[in-house]
């Protein structure tokens, strides 16, 4: 499969993974930075963009902007896994590659033979991982517009992400054809913390998708 698909894929699952430490402490920080190391958005925890979580969106510098971006990417770099990684071939490869799955039975039987090749030589995976994100990485930020949101609104719609995506794929043994005709699966994440936040925020949270 084309590197841009998996970068895709990345996109829309890995920048949803629950959050870890990420980033670090920066002797040159501006007042708008978090006092303290930069991780999850966990009560008491210090934003993924660095910043200070009572920051307005609206009235951040480029370079915040920026700054905030490249954050919220580098937590969710940070839990692709190669265990995440196998799961995503097996489950999109089972009915989107060669030979794919018809039945339930089929898609199972074509995961658990797609996961277990991956994970017998990770290094492959290891590869993978690095190209792709690299490929998100050199993706220009977007501008975030209209947005009125503050840095901790905007980490509660991150942390609700990682949640969701953390999730979203199944394993081999539950995986059915339903799972793959699912158009609403994540339309709750809407009734939290994303869902309140304009339009205009999530350039902070996406990457721009391929033309």
């Amino acid at each position: 499969m084309r590197t841009t698909f998996w970068a895709c894929v990345v996109v829309c699952l890995a920048s949803g993974l629950s959050g870890l430490g990420c980033g670090g402490d920066d002797d040159g920080a501006t007042p708008r930075e978090s006092a303290g190391s930069a991780g999850g958005e966990g009560p008491g925890a210090a934003s993924c963009s660095g910043l200070d979580t009572s920051a307005l969106v609206s009235e951040l510098s480029p370079a915040e902007v920026e700054q905030a971006c490249k954050g919220y990417r580098s937590c969710s770099a940070e839990q692709m896994t190669v265990d995440l990684m196998c799961r995503m071939q097996g489950v999109l490869g089972a009915a989107y590659g060669d030979d794919a799955g018809t039945n339930d039975a089929e898609l199972r039987a074509k995961c658990s033979e797609l996961v277990e090749g991956c994970m017998a030589d990770p290094s492959k995976a290891e590869q993978l991982i690095e190209q792709v994100l690299a490929e998100v990485e050199a993706e220009p930020c977007g501008q975030p517009t209209q947005c009125t949101a503050t840095i901790a609104e905007i980490d509660a719609c991150a942390a609700d992400l990682r949640a969701y995506s953390r999730n979203v794929l199944p394993e081999c043994s539950a995986l059915t054809m339903d799972f793959y005709e699912q158009t609403d699966r994540g339309a709750y994440l809407l009734e939290g913390a994303c869902g309140k936040l304009s339009i205009g925020c999530f350039p902070l949270l996406t990457t721009p998708s391929d033309d």
